[in-house]
């Protein structure tokens, strides 16, 4: 026991740590020009696909130390052997070449498969059947102790969780419905007396270069008066707080 506190991080420690980690991502990204996503071209690389920066984030969360996720927008597609082997390989297959459902980035299965305590929000109750159908059917596995599905409303569900949080993805509200980037300022409000003395924020579908902006486009402002620095961005955005 002695060892393990004496191995413990200091929060200035884990913001090194995590600074480096985020300096040696590199990817490029497309931005869109258009909220509509109708006119998918089969054969052609429309967008990024998310496993990049869901396998660069839950690397940074392992080396600082973070345990307890939780994400507000559960993963709508079911994840099969494939999506496992392209998230493994991310870094050198091109989104052409990935399963089309890699597009929705499989992200509540890959908290879980790095170790996570992941608590996976959505008000749709199709969401929880697809994650335990990905386990059950098409990984033929046990569905793992450390996820934990909440079908209900995800701010409502943060302003009543008890626990502190590590790491919190917010990828509700579909970009193009009401106030979807108010939506998610008012997630990250609901949670912020909840959150770690050392924790990061992501955000997805922040790609978008249109008036209208992506998801991160009001909680951007707020976190960056707020002494939050954005560390990755792209198809995703991370934020980590200033520790000095």
């Amino acid at each position: 026991m002695t060892n393990k506190m004496t191995n413990k991080m200091t929060n200035k420690e884990k913001f090194k740590e995590a600074l480096k980690l985020c300096y040696e991502f590199k990817e490029n990204t497309i931005f869109l020009k258009k909220l509509d996503l109708s006119d998918r071209t089969s054969g052609k690389t429309f967008r990024n696909f998310p496993a990049p920066w869901i396998k660069k984030t839950c690397e940074i969360l392992k080396k600082v130390e973070c345990d307890v996720v939780v994400e507000i927008g559960s993963t709508r597609a079911g994840i099969t052997q494939k999506c496992i082997n392209y998230y493994d390989d991310c870094e050198n297959i091109e989104p052409i070449d990935a399963p089309p459902c890699c597009e929705d980035g499989h992200s509540t299965h890959f908290w879980v498969m790095n170790g996570f305590e992941t608590h996976s929000v959505d008000i749709d109750k199709r969401c929880e059947n697809v994650i335990k159908n990905g386990y059950t059917h098409h990984l033929k596995q046990d569905i793992p102790e450390n996820l934990h599905i909440h079908t209900c409303d995800g701010i409502e569900f943060l302003k009543k969780f008890e626990k502190k949080i590590d790491f919190l993805f917010l990828d509700g509200w579909d970009v193009g419905s009401e106030e979807y980037q108010k939506r998610h300022l008012e997630a990250f409000l609901a949670a912020e007396d909840k959150l770690s003395d050392f924790h990061m924020i992501s955000v997805d579908d922040t790609d978008w270069n249109t008036p209208e902006g992506g998801k991160d486009r009001d909680l951007y402002t707020h976190l960056i008066d707020n002494d939050y620095i954005r560390v990755i961005w792209g198809r995703q955005t991370v934020f980590i707080k200033i520790i000095k």
